[in-house]
């Protein structure tokens, strides 16, 4: 099951969670979230880091350059897949 989520709406330890079992595939679409923006990068990362402690696997979709950069630089890059 792969699930898109707005990690501007909704809060990444309450969604881990919710879907604790069985481990899930979620897709984040990275261009539609604002919280990049009003909250920063390092926000954003943190809230991927909780879905990924909690089990569940995480695709990135429409990551721009500065999250990837960021990503790669934590060394975090093979943690999620980057799709396109």
């Amino acid at each position: 099951m792969l699930l898109l989520i707005n990690l501007a709406e909704v809060d990444a330890a309450h969604l881990v969670r919710i879907l604790a079992r069985p481990p899930v595939q979620l897709l984040v679409d990275c261009g539609t979230l604002s919280c990049q923006r009003t909250l920063g990068i390092c926000f954003l990362v943190s809230q991927l880091l909780v879905l990924r402690q909690g089990g569940a696997s995480v695709r990135l979709h429409n990551a721009g350059p500065v999250l990837r950069r960021c990503l790669h630089k934590l060394g975090l890059s093979t943690f999620f897949l980057l799709a396109e």
